[in-house]
């Protein structure tokens, strides 16, 4: 199960674990980045990843893809 949230400034969508076995992931993106985060008691904080919307993108197209190396070419007008 899922929710996503749309804001004025950031899209915040939740993943939630069906079997409450694992916290739930936050996946933020806002103008300065793409935030992955899920809360950890033995910190009792959160784990953070942060990347750039372009690394967040080619995540997406490696969870499509075989085993191997690869490089994304973006077309000229992507930002």
């Amino acid at each position: 199960m899922f929710t996503n949230e749309f804001e004025y400034d950031s899209t915040i969508t939740t993943i939630l674990d069906s079997t409450a076995k694992w916290p739930d992931v936050e996946l933020i993106i806002d103008d300065c980045g793409v935030y992955i985060r899920q809360y950890s008691e033995k910190k009792n904080g959160y784990d953070l990843i942060v990347m750039t919307p372009r690394m967040f993108h080619e995540l997406m197209i490696a969870m499509k893809t075989t085993s191997g190396a690869f490089e994304v070419i973006l077309e000229k007008n992507y930002k």
